[in-house]
């Protein structure tokens, strides 16, 4: 499945069909009542952000979405049975949130988030004819729209949901005849992997409606209730916990800071506007080899792109540790496997790269970092901050000042995931929106046809230069280890003397 930063995107022109909430549904929603499970330590932060944000009346991009096609032409009614159904079995997309006094401080801890829950007898979508989008940018453009303003979680629905039909309704219908699927929700109520569960579902059930058919589909697990145990988790936290004293010593080693592209990005100055760059690594046999290697040396696929990943920041700037912080799901449940919400937690994974002079000398190492890293998914570095504060250990760590996202480097396994051999053919695709920004984001992605990487950078010559040193640099090291099963690390490499080919994040 592919990834793209929503100024990317190229779908195909064609008629818009979208399904709102009636305004039964939008009353009910309106005067939904206050339930007692809080938002989770994730959602907590997101939406703070959220309302600070729009306080100021600055744009920000909380939402996640998906595009894909269906063959054939749509079938309206079919469809509305299909996403009322998809709604109805997400606890999470009943909700929505407000804060205590919504004219205090939305970054004041006092000032409690709360949790209202739709009655799910009163949700009801109907489906909206709309205008006929000539260009691919018309689309885009429409889609942004919505996607900005109508999916925001502190109301309801925080969801988009519509069509684009690429066929002359007027005219019989033909063999090529195919509609584009497009969704939107906040990030406080998804992530990379419930959209891709999405596309799965919807599919599994769009085709069920249209057979006349049950689905078969697996009951998905409460995330209110996921929120409860993860509350109650946070709230038996002590400073002696594994998971506190784990990451107090990630952050003191790191100097309390958060990881920084190596790069210069040509943005220290201010935030830029966000673009995307795309660069493929290695193609499926490569990807098998560099598997078999990583496996010969004491380590998975993941713990050898960690590895490659710090070589490459060696060799590029001289840095003798490797940090970073990596989303990891915590899925931890099999009832939580085909649930929506937002399963994710921040991993440190930080190691030294000491004497190692080779590849196979460090993967090892890297591993047993990513392995070190997970015993803390359960437990948020915003966590760990609540809990020593909360018992007076204010010189352990520094509390953050800023509600900012720190940059992250995200490995997915694409083909572990539902459906996967039907994401080329359906253009399945993830989108993202992008604001001003100084930081870079990274994410590795392994699909049938190979691994890739996406990064959001600040729209700079610089930017764009750094960006393209740093994907090649790792694509050496991947494609020499796939190759020659090692590779020898070099002494630094100024960042401008190597170039490839990027393209938009597509």
């Amino acid at each position: 499945m592919d990834l793209n930063l929503i100024t990317h995107w190229i779908p195909e022109s064609g008629r818009v069909v979208e399904w709102k909430a009636t305004d039964a549904s939008a009353r009910a929603a309106a005067d939904a009542p206050v339930g007692p499970a809080l938002p989770t330590t994730m959602q907590e932060r997101h939406l703070r952000r959220a309302q600070l944000t729009a306080n100021k009346g600055e744009t920000q991009s909380p939402w996640i979405g998906i595009a894909f096609d269906f063959p054939g032409r749509l079938d309206v009614d079919a469809m509305t049975r299909t996403l009322e159904r998809y709604i109805l079995r997400h606890d999470t997309l009943h909700t929505w949130f407000s804060f205590e006094d919504p004219e205090a401080d939305p970054t004041d801890a006092a000032n409690r988030v709360r949790r209202h829950i739709v009655p799910s007898d009163s949700i009801e979508l109907v489906a909206h004819q709309g205008d006929l989008l000539s260009a691919p940018a018309q689309v885009r453009d429409h889609v942004a729209a919505r996607f900005a303003n109508d999916t925001s979680a502190l109301g309801w629905p925080s969801f988009v949901l519509g069509v684009i039909e690429h066929y002359d309704s007027t005219q019989p219908a033909g063999p090529g005849d195919s509609f584009t699927l497009f969704h939107g929700v906040d990030h406080a109520h998804s992530d990379l992997q419930s959209m891709v569960l999405m596309f799965a579902e919807t599919r599994i059930l769009y085709e069920a409606e249209l057979a006349g058919i049950e689905p078969e589909l697996h009951d998905p697990g409460s995330y209110l209730e996921y929120s409860r145990r993860e509350r109650e988790k946070a709230a038996a936290l002590t400073l002696a916990s594994p998971e506190v004293q784990g990451w107090i010593g990630h952050l003191t080693r790191s100097g309390g800071t958060f990881p920084s592209f190596p790069l210069d990005l040509g943005a220290s100055d201010a935030p830029k506007p966000a673009i995307g760059s795309r660069f493929d690594l290695a193609d499926a046999d490569e990807c098998e080899q560099f598997g078999a290697v990583c496996k010969a040396n004491g380590a998975n696929f993941i713990g050898g792109v960690f590895a490659a990943l710090a070589i490459a920041e060696h060799e590029l700037v001289g840095r003798e540790r490797y940090i970073a912080l990596s989303p990891v799901s915590t899925r931890n449940d099999p009832q939580f496997d085909w649930s929506q919400g937002w399963f994710i937690n921040l991993i440190p994974v930080g190691f030294e790269l000491g004497d190692a002079t080779t590849f196979t000398g460090l993967a090892q190492r890297a591993q047993e970092a990513y392995h070190s890293g997970k015993t803390l998914g359960e437990v948020s570095a915003q966590q760990v901050v609540d809990t020593v504060l909360a018992h007076g250990g204010h010189d352990s760590v520094a509390q953050p000042t800023t509600l900012t996202p720190p940059p992250i480097v995200s490995y997915i396994d694409a083909r572990r995931l539902p459906q996967t051999e039907d994401y080329a053919s359906t253009r399945a695709t993830m989108i993202v929106g992008g604001k001003a920004t100084q930081i870079a984001s990274i994410w590795i992605n392994r699909v049938l046809e190979g691994t890739w990487i996406a990064i959001s950078h600040p729209d700079t010559e610089e930017a764009y230069r750094s960006v393209a040193a740093y994907a090649g640099r790792l694509r050496t090291i991947m494609k020499t280890v796939a190759r020659e099963g090692d590779f020898t690390l070099s002494p630094f490499i100024p960042a401008n003397s190597e170039s490839t080919t990027a393209t938009g994040v597509k």
